[in-house]
């Protein structure tokens, strides 16, 4: 097997700037949508909504915003969270 230096031994997640290909993939298509129909209604909610996913799909360090919001709401929402109580002795003497 071979071993490469770079990127990660060829195992690193493809980027395009500061986004992974995927967010970028449909950051494209989310501009080209709002151009549409900005041109067509002069609608600028589709071009907002695009802007804000660009800024919490922006990636440093391998986490985004948009990751932390996911990893935050499974948690806290959708996984179940178990509590046990035990009664601690403290005795003194």
């Amino acid at each position: 097997m071979k071993t490469y230096i770079y990127p990660e031994n060829l195992r690193a997640t493809v980027k395009l700037w500061f986004w992974s290909v995927r967010d970028f993939i449909i950051i494209c298509a989310g501009i080209i949508i709002s151009v549409a129909v900005f041109a067509n209604f002069w609608n600028v909610i589709p071009a907002a909504v695009t802007v804000c996913f660009a800024l919490i799909s922006l990636r440093a360090d391998d986490m985004s915003v948009l990751d932390y919001i996911i990893n935050a709401v499974k948690y806290f929402l959708l996984s179940q969270q178990e509590y046990r109580w035990k009664e601690r002795n403290n005795v003194k003497e």
